[in-house]
């Protein structure tokens, strides 16, 4: 046998064997870092890119198109305010719409994509979201805040930052929808 000779005793084996396993432990532990570690960090933290059109044209979207919105235009609220020392009650008509993207927002693996959807004059962006059939799209952004540092609010925007992610192995560019829910008329974040 290899490494035997005459007078090895088998702690003295045992010693060897465990050195040259720690040398092939550390040999592997290199060239892990010095090979693979650069490519599992590279472009794995990386803003998204905005879509060709910033700002997506839309148009009102179907009840088969937004699960669960039926109803929702029919929605009223109750306004109660002074006047000159009387109460009254005034009745205002409060709209949901929901408005979906015109074109589908394309987005390559590994990538992320950001788009703005605008509510029609006088409304307000409540609430965005996307109408996709992939599972591999990962919202990481929704907000009426853009998609960068300063993050600026803007009332009638909704803006999407969506991630290409392959989890489940099915990889490649995908498409997607983004969808906006509209109040109107609204009066957010004012206090009397």
């Amino acid at each position: 046998m290899l490494g035997r000779g005459k007078g090895d005793s088998s702690a003295g084996r045992t010693g060897r064997e465990a050195a040259f396993a720690a040398a092939i432990g550390a040999a592997a532990a290199a060239l892990i870092l010095l090979v693979v570690a650069p490519v599992i960090g590279e472009e794995t933290n990386q803003g998204p890119e905005p879509a060709p059109q910033v700002i997506a044209t839309t148009h009102p979207a179907t009840h088969a198109q937004i699960s669960g919105a039926r109803g929702l235009a029919g929605i009223s609220a109750v306004q109660g305010g002074k006047k000159k020392g009387k109460v009254s009650t005034v009745l205002r008509r409060i709209t949901i719409t929901s408005r979906i993207t015109d074109q589908a927002i394309v987005t390559e693996e590994g990538k992320g994509t950001y788009v703005g959807i605008k509510c029609p004059t006088g409304s307000k962006a409540i609430s965005g979201g996307i109408v996709s059939p992939y599972i591999n799209l990962l919202i990481s952004s929704s907000s009426p805040n853009q998609p960068k540092i300063d993050g600026k609010y803007t009332p009638n925007i909704w803006w999407l930052s969506v991630t290409n992610v392959n989890v489940d192995g099915n990889g490649g560019t995908l498409a997607w929808r983004g969808v906006v829910n509209c109040l109107s008329p609204a009066r957010l974040g004012t206090s009397s």
